[in-house]
Protein backbone atom coordinates (compact mmCIF):
# COMPACT_ATOMS: atom_id res chain seq x y z
CA UNK A 1 0.00 0.00 0.00
CA UNK A 2 2.85 2.38 0.74
CA UNK A 3 4.30 1.81 -2.72
CA UNK A 4 0.90 2.41 -4.34
CA UNK A 5 0.49 5.68 -2.43
CA UNK A 6 3.92 6.82 -3.57
CA UNK A 7 3.08 5.94 -7.18
CA UNK A 8 -0.23 7.85 -7.01
CA UNK A 9 1.50 10.87 -5.50
CA UNK A 10 4.19 10.78 -8.20
CA UNK A 11 1.68 10.73 -11.05
CA UNK A 12 -0.39 13.55 -9.54
CA UNK A 13 2.73 15.64 -8.94
CA UNK A 14 3.93 15.01 -12.50
CA UNK A 15 0.61 16.06 -14.05
CA UNK A 16 0.34 19.07 -11.77
CA UNK A 17 3.83 20.22 -12.73
CA UNK A 18 2.91 19.99 -16.42
CA UNK A 19 -0.15 22.19 -15.88
CA UNK A 20 1.78 24.77 -13.86
CA UNK A 21 4.39 25.22 -16.57
CA UNK A 22 1.65 26.03 -19.06
CA UNK A 23 2.62 23.14 -21.34
CA UNK A 24 -0.16 22.24 -23.74
CA UNK A 25 -1.33 18.66 -23.36
CA UNK A 26 -1.63 16.81 -26.70
CA UNK A 27 -5.17 16.09 -27.87
CA UNK A 28 -5.97 12.59 -26.63
CA UNK A 29 -9.78 12.64 -26.43
CA UNK A 30 -12.18 10.99 -28.87
CA UNK A 31 -11.77 7.84 -30.95
CA UNK A 32 -8.12 6.95 -30.31
CA UNK A 33 -7.83 4.48 -33.18
CA UNK A 34 -9.27 6.94 -35.72
CA UNK A 35 -6.98 9.66 -34.43
CA UNK A 36 -3.89 7.48 -34.93
CA UNK A 37 -4.98 6.21 -38.33
CA UNK A 38 -5.60 9.78 -39.45
CA UNK A 39 -2.12 10.80 -38.28
CA UNK A 40 -0.60 7.71 -39.87
CA UNK A 41 1.72 7.17 -36.89
CA UNK A 42 1.56 5.06 -33.74
CA UNK A 43 3.74 6.58 -31.02
CA UNK A 44 5.05 4.00 -28.58
CA UNK A 45 7.00 4.79 -25.43
CA UNK A 46 10.01 2.83 -24.22
CA UNK A 47 13.40 3.18 -22.54
CA UNK A 48 16.46 2.17 -24.56
CA UNK A 49 19.12 2.41 -21.81
CA UNK A 50 20.19 -1.14 -21.07
CA UNK A 51 17.37 -2.20 -23.35
CA UNK A 52 18.72 -5.50 -24.71
CA UNK A 53 16.76 -7.53 -25.88
CA UNK A 54 13.64 -5.33 -25.58
CA UNK A 55 14.56 -2.21 -27.56
CA UNK A 56 18.00 -0.67 -27.99
CA UNK A 57 20.14 1.22 -30.47
CA UNK A 58 21.50 -0.96 -33.25
CA UNK A 59 25.31 -0.92 -32.83
CA UNK A 60 25.69 -1.41 -36.60
CA UNK A 61 23.19 1.30 -37.51
CA UNK A 62 23.26 4.22 -35.02
CA UNK A 63 19.93 5.98 -34.72
CA UNK A 64 18.01 2.81 -35.53
CA UNK A 65 16.38 0.87 -32.69
CA UNK A 66 15.96 -2.89 -32.63
CA UNK A 67 14.77 -5.59 -30.23
CA UNK A 68 11.88 -7.99 -29.84
CA UNK A 69 9.55 -5.24 -28.64
CA UNK A 70 10.55 -3.05 -31.57
CA UNK A 71 9.49 -5.90 -33.85
CA UNK A 72 6.19 -6.24 -31.99
CA UNK A 73 5.52 -2.49 -32.18
CA UNK A 74 6.09 -2.43 -35.93
CA UNK A 75 3.84 -5.46 -36.47
CA UNK A 76 1.05 -3.86 -34.42
CA UNK A 77 1.38 -0.61 -36.35
CA UNK A 78 1.27 -2.50 -39.65
CA UNK A 79 -1.87 -4.29 -38.51
CA UNK A 80 -3.73 -1.01 -37.94
CA UNK A 81 -2.37 0.58 -41.10
CA UNK A 82 0.16 3.05 -39.73
CA UNK A 83 3.89 3.35 -38.98
CA UNK A 84 5.42 2.92 -35.53
CA UNK A 85 7.57 5.70 -34.09
CA UNK A 86 9.55 5.21 -30.88
CA UNK A 87 9.38 7.90 -28.18
CA UNK A 88 12.29 7.42 -25.77
CA UNK A 89 11.60 8.04 -22.08
CA UNK A 90 13.07 6.75 -18.81
CA UNK A 91 11.51 3.44 -17.79
CA UNK A 92 10.17 4.62 -14.45
CA UNK A 93 8.41 7.60 -16.11
CA UNK A 94 6.59 5.62 -18.82
CA UNK A 95 3.23 5.53 -17.06
CA UNK A 96 3.15 9.25 -16.16
CA UNK A 97 4.38 10.13 -19.65
CA UNK A 98 1.59 7.99 -21.12
CA UNK A 99 -0.94 9.82 -18.93
CA UNK A 100 0.52 13.13 -20.06
CA UNK A 101 -0.01 12.22 -23.72
CA UNK A 102 3.63 11.90 -24.78
CA UNK A 103 2.81 8.75 -26.76
CA UNK A 104 -0.12 6.47 -27.59
CA UNK A 105 0.94 3.35 -25.69
CA UNK A 106 3.75 2.09 -23.45
CA UNK A 107 5.43 -1.10 -24.65
CA UNK A 108 8.56 -1.93 -22.67
CA UNK A 109 8.53 -5.02 -20.46
CA UNK A 110 5.62 -3.63 -18.46
CA UNK A 111 4.45 -6.24 -15.98
CA UNK A 112 0.74 -6.70 -15.27
CA UNK A 113 0.98 -5.67 -11.63
CA UNK A 114 -2.16 -4.53 -9.83
CA UNK A 115 -0.90 -1.10 -8.76
CA UNK A 116 -0.54 0.21 -12.34
CA UNK A 117 -4.12 -0.77 -13.15
CA UNK A 118 -5.24 2.20 -11.08
CA UNK A 119 -3.93 4.45 -13.86
CA UNK A 120 -3.92 2.45 -17.10
CA UNK A 121 -5.56 -0.39 -18.97
CA UNK A 122 -3.63 -3.46 -20.10
CA UNK A 123 -3.55 -5.30 -23.39
CA UNK A 124 -3.63 -9.05 -23.71
CA UNK A 125 -0.35 -10.52 -22.44
CA UNK A 126 2.33 -10.92 -25.09
CA UNK A 127 5.10 -12.63 -23.10
CA UNK A 128 5.44 -14.84 -20.01
CA UNK A 129 8.42 -13.86 -17.87
CA UNK A 130 9.79 -15.05 -14.53
CA UNK A 131 12.35 -13.74 -12.05
CA UNK A 132 15.98 -14.84 -12.23
CA UNK A 133 18.78 -14.50 -9.66
CA UNK A 134 22.19 -13.40 -10.95
CA UNK A 135 25.40 -13.46 -8.89
CA UNK A 136 29.13 -13.09 -9.45
CA UNK A 137 30.90 -16.08 -10.97
CA UNK A 138 32.72 -16.97 -7.77
CA UNK A 139 29.63 -16.79 -5.54
CA UNK A 140 28.54 -19.97 -3.79
CA UNK A 141 25.59 -20.61 -1.49
CA UNK A 142 22.97 -18.63 -3.40
CA UNK A 143 20.63 -20.88 -5.40
CA UNK A 144 17.11 -19.66 -4.59
CA UNK A 145 15.26 -16.72 -3.11
CA UNK A 146 15.53 -18.02 0.46
CA UNK A 147 19.33 -17.88 0.12
CA UNK A 148 19.05 -14.10 -0.35
CA UNK A 149 18.17 -13.54 3.31
CA UNK A 150 20.83 -11.39 4.91
CA UNK A 151 22.11 -10.31 1.48
CA UNK A 152 22.14 -7.06 -0.46
CA UNK A 153 20.12 -7.41 -3.66
CA UNK A 154 19.65 -4.96 -6.53
CA UNK A 155 16.75 -4.63 -8.96
CA UNK A 156 14.95 -2.16 -11.20
CA UNK A 157 12.46 0.32 -9.79
CA UNK A 158 8.76 -0.27 -10.36
CA UNK A 159 9.10 -3.95 -11.20
CA UNK A 160 7.51 -7.15 -9.92
CA UNK A 161 10.99 -8.09 -8.67
CA UNK A 162 10.96 -5.03 -6.40
CA UNK A 163 7.58 -6.08 -4.99
CA UNK A 164 8.84 -9.61 -4.29
CA UNK A 165 12.08 -8.49 -2.65
CA UNK A 166 10.41 -5.90 -0.43
CA UNK A 167 8.19 -8.62 1.01
CA UNK A 168 11.17 -10.80 1.89
CA UNK A 169 12.56 -10.43 5.43
CA UNK A 170 16.21 -9.63 6.06
CA UNK A 171 17.04 -8.54 2.50
CA UNK A 172 18.65 -5.17 1.84
CA UNK A 173 17.11 -4.00 -1.42
CA UNK A 174 18.86 -1.53 -3.72
CA UNK A 175 16.51 0.02 -6.28
CA UNK A 176 17.94 1.43 -9.52
CA UNK A 177 16.28 3.53 -12.25
CA UNK A 178 18.02 1.62 -15.06
CA UNK A 179 18.80 -2.05 -15.64
CA UNK A 180 22.52 -1.61 -16.19
CA UNK A 181 23.14 -0.03 -12.78
CA UNK A 182 22.06 -3.18 -10.95
CA UNK A 183 24.55 -5.35 -12.83
CA UNK A 184 27.28 -2.73 -12.47
CA UNK A 185 26.72 -2.76 -8.71
CA UNK A 186 26.93 -6.55 -8.71
CA UNK A 187 30.20 -6.55 -10.65
CA UNK A 188 31.60 -3.96 -8.24
CA UNK A 189 30.56 -6.14 -5.25
CA UNK A 190 28.26 -3.42 -3.92
CA UNK A 191 25.47 -6.00 -3.80
CA UNK A 192 25.43 -9.79 -3.53
CA UNK A 193 22.86 -10.51 -6.24
CA UNK A 194 20.50 -9.07 -8.80
CA UNK A 195 16.91 -10.22 -9.31
CA UNK A 196 15.27 -9.26 -12.60
CA UNK A 197 13.12 -10.72 -15.37
CA UNK A 198 14.41 -13.72 -17.33
CA UNK A 199 14.98 -11.88 -20.66
CA UNK A 200 17.07 -9.27 -18.82
CA UNK A 201 19.04 -11.91 -16.91
CA UNK A 202 19.73 -13.75 -20.16
CA UNK A 203 21.05 -10.58 -21.78
CA UNK A 204 23.11 -9.24 -18.87
CA UNK A 205 23.79 -12.18 -16.57
CA UNK A 206 24.34 -15.19 -18.81
CA UNK A 207 26.29 -13.18 -21.38
CA UNK A 208 28.80 -11.74 -18.89
CA UNK A 209 31.79 -14.03 -18.14
CA UNK A 210 32.04 -12.57 -14.63
CA UNK A 211 28.42 -13.31 -13.74
CA UNK A 212 26.13 -16.33 -13.68
CA UNK A 213 22.40 -16.97 -13.37
CA UNK A 214 21.57 -19.40 -10.57
CA UNK A 215 18.57 -21.46 -9.54
CA UNK A 216 15.27 -21.93 -11.28
CA UNK A 217 13.23 -18.91 -12.39
CA UNK A 218 10.35 -18.01 -10.07
CA UNK A 219 7.56 -15.46 -9.72
CA UNK A 220 6.04 -15.90 -13.16
CA UNK A 221 4.06 -13.05 -14.72
CA UNK A 222 3.07 -11.40 -18.00
CA UNK A 223 4.24 -8.49 -20.11
CA UNK A 224 1.43 -6.26 -21.33
CA UNK A 225 1.05 -2.99 -23.22
CA UNK A 226 -0.28 -0.02 -21.23
CA UNK A 227 -2.98 2.37 -22.50
CA UNK A 228 -4.80 5.42 -21.21
CA UNK A 229 -8.17 4.47 -19.73
CA UNK A 230 -10.07 6.39 -22.39
CA UNK A 231 -8.31 4.81 -25.39
CA UNK A 232 -10.67 1.86 -25.77
CA UNK A 233 -10.72 1.63 -29.56
CA UNK A 234 -6.91 1.59 -29.74
CA UNK A 235 -6.75 -1.08 -27.03
CA UNK A 236 -9.25 -3.24 -28.92
CA UNK A 237 -7.29 -2.89 -32.19
CA UNK A 238 -4.00 -3.78 -30.50
CA UNK A 239 -5.58 -6.80 -28.82
CA UNK A 240 -6.78 -7.99 -32.22
CA UNK A 241 -3.24 -7.55 -33.57
CA UNK A 242 -1.72 -9.49 -30.66
CA UNK A 243 -4.22 -12.33 -31.11
CA UNK A 244 -3.44 -12.50 -34.83
CA UNK A 245 0.31 -12.53 -34.15
CA UNK A 246 -0.13 -15.42 -31.75
CA UNK A 247 -2.29 -17.39 -34.15
CA UNK A 248 -0.32 -16.87 -37.36
CA UNK A 249 3.10 -17.60 -35.84
CA UNK A 250 4.47 -14.05 -36.03
CA UNK A 251 5.02 -13.84 -32.28
CA UNK A 252 6.79 -17.22 -32.24
CA UNK A 253 9.08 -16.12 -35.08
CA UNK A 254 9.97 -12.90 -33.25
CA UNK A 255 10.82 -14.75 -30.03
CA UNK A 256 12.90 -17.35 -31.83
CA UNK A 257 14.75 -14.57 -33.64
CA UNK A 258 15.72 -13.00 -30.30
CA UNK A 259 16.40 -16.29 -28.49
CA UNK A 260 13.64 -15.86 -25.89
CA UNK A 261 11.12 -18.46 -27.03
CA UNK A 262 10.34 -21.13 -24.43
CA UNK A 263 7.61 -23.55 -23.41
CA UNK A 264 6.06 -21.06 -20.97
CA UNK A 265 4.72 -18.96 -23.85
CA UNK A 266 2.14 -21.68 -24.61
CA UNK A 267 0.28 -20.48 -21.51
CA UNK A 268 -0.76 -17.38 -23.45
CA UNK A 269 -1.35 -19.11 -26.78
CA UNK A 270 2.13 -18.83 -28.34
CA UNK A 271 3.51 -22.15 -29.59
Amino acid sequence: MQRLAILIAFVLMFLSACDQTGSSKPEIEGDSLSRIQKAGVLLWGADVIGGVPYVYEDPDNPGNYIGFEADIAHEIARSIGVKATLVIKAWDTLIPELQRGSFDLALNGIEDTEDRKVFVDYSLPYYVYAQQITVRKETVGINNIDDLKGKAVATLSGTAAEDILRLMPDITVTINPEIIYSYEHLLAAKVDAVVLDTPIAAAYGASNPNLKNVGKPFGEGHYVIAFRKEDNTLLEAVNRAISEMKENGTMTAIYKKWGIMNQHQSKIGIK
